[in-house]
């Protein structure tokens, strides 16, 4: 075999084989995942859609009830029936496929660049998206954050290697590759709607592209029908069944608008971390490295961002230097007869993606494809902001590599392993066929669920969906459920919550039974202080 042959097969297992393998290990060496959202929905959800208990529990997951479970059914299955430790090494291990995207990407433009060393210089920028703050913390965890970040980018590559079809290609050429890069990304935002910000980013980098503003305009188009194609293969019947159920497709959220009886007049939008000034919205990009309890639940440090930001700031003042000096001409978009460059396109892509973030959520994770694609944007600045090829990439390695050891994970929590996932030794129960338990506090529990009889109904009287002073539609279809019940009748909560427990309680015209309490803890709650509390509760009459 060829030098080259040898290098390229080496490069090729090392993308596809190599770094998954790499990422699943180290899922299994950061200790098994138990975040506040395994706990509260992505375990709950995928079980209580496979197994219709729609009808049957009420709120288990609080308001993440009502988010799509076809993303986690796999996952489902996995904790179900695999050990724990492989189930993580799967996860990170598709996880890892971030790794040769990126470098696919990254070898494009550097290739189009007519960069020297190519090859290396795209592995070590990918390393360098893959090692991030956000990507390293949720490796084996059902964030899914960075596994919708694949269809994204994967897009991305489409058209990266594509540019030149699109340009000389017939006009179905060009069609079927736009609706398919659509897809890819709407595919992503079915899943979860936080991967919107992607679509909205990508649709508008085509009026970068150095192109005539028709076809710029077509292009675009056709890229957002493909994005609508995408999102209802993935989440068109979740957005009817929530239509179906409360006249509200995006069910809480923006109930304002759609009135469902079922919820308050509210958009249940987390709005914590929004910017709220001129200054907050320039600034925020600064809580990635000094202030992240401003844009996450959790401390974390990465400077890929900011760093981006920083050198971005730098390049326009020197192309505006230019223009205004005359060292540079104003483009002129003429008919497409060579293959324009797709740097206009990537940055354009990056800047509104990461304004969409800012504009919607503002939630560290949400902006995982910004963070991966960082090092290469960072790269290619300093290519903007220097002249000469040695220096500019010296000081670029130096930047990326001090980024890259002053990054510190965020810890979403991971306990110890086990022989299965949860480690529960649950309270006995006398007659599952006959028993309700309620839930209360604002604590992830409905994990819980499925280690359970199935026969027995859970109803969350007290949760993040329904803390107004208001009754909701379902506050009013737990009391029915509770009043009609014959049978005992038991609270699950946490310790640390008794008050607001035995609030929740009276208000359902419920109240503990003196005696009637054991606790429990399982090694899912090992790193949780207080433990789980199950006790047996009577109704009072009114």
């Amino acid at each position: 075999m060829p030098p080259s042959k040898r290098s390229h097969f080496f490069l090729s297992a090392l993308a596809w084989i190599g770094m998954p393998a790499l990422c699943g290990t180290l899922a299994i060496l950061l200790g098994q995942d138990a975040n506040w959202d395994l706990r509260n929905y992505h375990y709950y959800n995928p079980y209580a859609f496979l197994t219709g208990r729609w009808d049957f529990d009420a709120l288990a997951g609080q308001i993440a009830t009502f988010y799509n479970p076809l993303l986690y059914i796999p996952y489902y299955y996995a904790v179900t029936y695999l050990p724990p430790k492989l189930t993580a090494f799967l996860i990170g291990s598709i996880q890892g496929l971030n790794f040769p995207l990126m470098l696919g990407i990254a070898s494009h433009i550097l290739h189009r660049n007519r960069e020297s060393d190519t090859a290396i210089i795209a592995c070590f920028l990918a390393f360098a998206g893959i090692a991030g703050a956000g990507n390293i913390s949720e490796l084996g965890t059902m964030f899914s954050d960075n596994l919708l970040s694949l269809p994204v980018l994967l897009s991305l590559l489409l058209l990266l290697q594509c540019i030149d079809r699109l340009v000389n290609g017939t006009w179905t050429e060009r069609m079927s590759i736009l609706l398919a890069a659509g897809s890819l990304v709407g595919v992503a935002a079915g899943f979860k709607q936080t991967s919107a910000v992607y679509a909205v980013g990508m649709c508008i980098a085509f009026f970068a592209v150095d192109m005539p503003f028709v076809v710029r305009f077509v292009f675009a188009f056709v890229f957002g029908i493909g994005v609508l194609i995408g999102m209802a293969a993935t989440g068109g019947f979740w957005l009817y069944e929530m239509w179906r159920r409360f006249g509200n497709p995006l069910f809480p959220y923006f109930n304002h608008v759609f009135h469902s009886p079922m919820a308050q007049a509210g958009d249940y939008r987390d709005v914590r971390f929004l910017p709220q000034t001129v200054g907050e919205y320039l600034m925020k990009v600064f809580c990635f490295a000094v202030e992240p309890r401003e844009i996450s639940e959790v401390s974390f440090r990465d400077w890929r961002i900011p760093s981006l930001y920083l050198l971005g700031l730098a390049a326009t003042v020197r192309w505006l230097s230019m223009r205004l000096s005359g060292e540079i001409r104003k483009p002129s978009f003429g008919p497409l007869t060579e293959t324009p460059s797709m740097e206009p396109f990537f940055f354009t892509f990056l800047v509104f993606s990461y304004l969409a973030w800012l504009k919607m959520f503002c939630i560290f994770r949400y902006a995982m494809v910004i963070e991966m694609l960082a090092p290469l944007g960072i790269w290619l600045l300093f290519r903007k902001l220097d002249d000469v090829v040695g220096r500019r990439r010296i000081l670029a390695m130096i930047c990326i590599g001090a980024v890259m050891v002053s990054t510190v994970p965020a810890d979403w929590g991971r306990v110890r392993w086990g022989e299965d996932y949860f480690g529960a030794e649950l309270p006995h129960i006398e007659d599952s066929n006959h028993t309700l338990v309620v839930m209360t506090g604002t604590d992830p529990l409905s994990y819980l669920i499925p280690l359970f009889p199935p026969q027995i109904r859970f109803l969350r009287i007290q949760s993040y969906f329904n803390l107004y002073t208001e009754p909701t539609g379902y506050d009013r279809w737990m009391a029915e459920r509770i009043a009609e019940h014959e049978g005992a009748i038991y609270v699950l909560y946490r310790s640390s919550d008794r008050q607001a427990t035995l609030d929740a309680l009276k208000a359902f015209g419920l109240e503990m039974e003196r005696g009637g309490c054991t606790w429990f803890k399982p090694r899912m709650e090992e790193n949780q202080g207080a433990a789980l509390m199950f006790c047996k509760v009577v109704k009072v009459e009114r």
